[in-house]
């Protein structure tokens, strides 16, 4: 066997599903481990699906994500009222596009913090 044949073999994915994608997995596999009894792998498969790993995150970790994200919402938030308030400034039509432009984010992202009401 080849180097990256045995990495292949060897590798672990993590997948992120819904209650009802893990529901629909395990019905698709166990209606196929009826069907072919005979393929290998399937117990182990079907041992991994009914015994998922619980991710842990530390406080720490969670709490260091909740800042960070404090602090991009701040400073979008802080570039949209800029672009706001230069844009009244110089008399140009207010919109989420053009707000979105002259702070430079994302027009998604005007459109999540600033409201109709709020541009005028």
């Amino acid at each position: 066997m080849r180097e990256h044949e045995i990495d292949n073999l060897t590798k672990s994915y993590r997948y992120e599903l819904t209650k009802l994608e893990k529901d629909l997995l395990d019905y698709i596999v166990n209606d196929f481990h009826k069907q072919h009894p005979d393929i290998v792998g399937i117990d182990n498969l079907m041992s991994h699906l009914n015994n998922p790993i619980k991710i842990k995150y530390s406080v720490k970790k969670t709490d260091a994500a909740e800042k960070a994200t404090e602090a991009r919402t701040k400073k979008a938030k802080a570039k949209i009222q800029n672009a706001i308030n230069l844009l009244k400034l110089e008399g140009k039509k207010i919109t989420h596009y053009s707000i979105a432009q002259e702070a430079k984010v994302s027009y998604n992202t005007v459109k999540k913090y600033i409201t109709l009401n709020e541009m005028n």
